[in-house]
């Protein structure tokens, strides 16, 4: 070889490393530019400097609203609802949203009695194709309100609803949008009325009230991504895992957060509300490495997180230590632990806590709300994301878990 061919080659070399090196950074380039822009839906814009939570969040087509009171504590429910619905609507409109926009609600009353009033009131604001829903009775929700909103909505215009709704029951079986699909709370509800005789067969309708939805859109329980399943007795755990579980693949489940609750409508005793990726190249599970997996693991009937797309869903988190549990009832320790195993899961995932766009927080006690927010600040402040906090259940857990929390997370730019 010439020291010519010598020197040619070595250019031809160096275009093709230049090339490389090119293409890579235009698809590394290309990847962060198309990725959504975290907005916060403040005065300015501007992000809340030292706040646990904003009033909410926009990222690309999706917006996340912080649980909003009613704060009417002489009112009666419709003035509440109303109130509530407002509070809501004032954070919409800073994205130049509304009502018709909401996806997904999540409503928590204090008086489950109220319930027919609540749906009366909640009514008037929903016309044409109102959102999925999911409602609850818990004993607090923060402050003098008596009941907590809290919602998802879009600008995309190509929403659609998924079925049609029941006569009475202002909500949607299932609005999809965006490559997502978000569902109402379904209960063991039987197709022709009434509930099956057994907790297990309940448990097992409810998923099959949910496969409806999906397979109306299109999709199968390989999509879901989410899934909150509500229980109103702690001694069903066992049989809700064990069902739970024959619905998805092993090691690829969605992630999943696990409430007990005091009430669930229409007399079930479960109630399971999920989300899917309508796209399931775009679907992915995360697991850190110190969470194990398997029947002795922490993850037997859920995966940490799981991605769609650019928003990552994460299991609830507790203050469990790896491989020990909960090794203390010190509500700091627990909400520290927490708060580091929610840095662990989004380190996986390639994120940190700058990245949370909404969370939902449960307390054993709500008389623990200001205590855990001053160890829940330095953490979350850093985002910080939407938030719902609350008490769910009257105390009938059989654990010693004091604060427990799930999150959305979004890669942004």
């Amino acid at each position: 070889m010439t020291s010519y061919e010598f020197l040619e080659g070595r250019i031809a070399m160096r275009k093709v490393l230049t090339a490389v090196l090119f293409l890579y950074v235009l698809s590394v380039a290309t990847a962060s530019f198309a990725q959504p822009k975290k907005v916060f839906l403040t005065n300015g814009n501007k992000r809340p400097e030292n706040s646990i939570f904003a009033p909410g969040i926009s990222v690309g087509k999706t917006v996340y609203v912080a649980g909003k009171g009613d704060y009417k504590p002489d009112e009666d429910m419709e003035g509440k609802v109303r109130n509530c619905l407002n509070e809501v609507r004032k954070v919409l409109k800073r994205a130049d949203l509304d009502y018709e926009n909401i996806v997904k609600c999540w409503c928590y009353l204090e008086d489950p009695t109220l319930y027919p009033e609540f749906n009366r009131v909640y009514s008037e604001f929903f016309k044409g194709d109102p959102p999925a829903r999911t409602t609850l009775g818990v004993p607090e929700v923060p402050g003098d309100s008596e009941i907590e909103i809290t919602v998802i909505a879009t600008s995309d215009k190509s929403k659609k609803r998924i079925g049609d709704p029941i006569d009475g029951f202002p909500f949607s079986h299932g609005i999809q949008a965006d490559g997502t699909l978000y569902i109402s709370g379904k209960g063991d509800q039987l197709p022709g009325g009434g509930h099956p005789e057994t907790f297990e067969e309940q448990v097992r309708q409810a998923m099959k009230n949910v496969g409806v939805v999906l397979e109306e859109a299109g999709l199968s329980y390989e999509n879901v991504v989410f899934s909150s399943v509500y229980v109103d007795n702690y001694d069903n755990q066992g049989i809700v895992n064990k069902v739970y579980s024959e619905f998805f693949e092993y090691g690829n489940e969605p992630a999943r957060s696990t409430v007990f609750v005091d009430w669930i409508p229409g007399g079930s005793h479960v109630e399971i509300t999920c989300i899917a990726a309508t796209d399931l190249s775009k679907r992915e599970v995360v697991r850190p490495k110190s969470m194990s997996y398997g029947p002795t693991g922490a993850a037997m009937t859920a995966s940490p997180a799981v991605w769609n797309g650019d928003t990552l869903y994460t299991s609830g988190i507790a203050g469990e230590v790896a491989w020990e549990g909960i090794t203390t009832v010190d509500l700091t320790a627990q909400a520290t632990q927490m708060s580091e195993n929610v840095i662990d899961v989004l380190g996986a995932a390639g994120l940190d806590l700058s990245n949370i766009v909404s969370g939902c927080v449960y307390l054993r006690n709500i008389n623990d709300y200001a205590a855990f927010n001053e160890v829940y600040r330095p953490y979350f402040s850093q985002g910080p994301g939407v938030r719902t906090c609350l008490m769910p259940n009257s105390g009938y857990e059989k654990n010693d878990v004091r604060c427990r929390s799930s999150f959305i997370a979004a890669r942004t730019k």
